[in-house]
């Protein structure tokens, strides 16, 4: 029997791709808007919002999120925790691995994949644009089944 409000059905069928972001850590915006770049260039819908600023998940086939490791991650998880089982999602985090315990139980807890690490004392901006294409191409294999030729 389907689910109503937001199946995995409807998820998987939209190209919609939220990266939502926080911003206490020094460039996690700027790893989110050049992921986000690099998706749109791929044919994606993209928005690209703090995480704060994300009042819903309706309408969205996959979730990006930065950095998983801040408070404000927490809570997001928390708010969307239904929508988030049923959404495909990415984590990237800025800095060094490895990567915090609380991060590493929120990827179990969800399902979701990752997180890539981006950093150091600079960000690896080469990095950040060629996973981008690389969940383009994921994301278009997801999406690959509503798509006629």
């Amino acid at each position: 029997m389907p689910l109503t409000g937001g199946t995995v059905e409807d998820a998987a069928m939209t190209d919609k791709v939220l990266v939502a972001y926080t911003s206490t850590i020094a460039a996690t915006d700027e790893i989110a808007q050049i992921i986000g770049t690099e998706l749109a260039g791929c044919g994606l819908r993209v928005t690209v919002l703090s995480i704060a600023a994300a009042e819903s998940l309706h309408g969205y086939g996959a979730v990006i999120m930065g950095d998983a490791a801040a408070r404000d991650a927490h809570r997001f998880v928390r708010r969307h925790k239904v929508s988030l089982r049923h959404t495909p999602m990415w984590l990237f985090h800025r800095g060094m691995p490895p990567v915090p315990g609380d991060v590493t139980r929120m990827v179990r807890k969800l399902g979701a994949n990752g997180p890539v690490s981006f950093g150091g004392a600079a960000p690896d901006w080469d990095r950040a644009k060629a996973w981008a294409r690389y969940l383009a191409d994921q994301l278009t294999v997801l999406h690959r089944g509503f798509v006629s030729n």
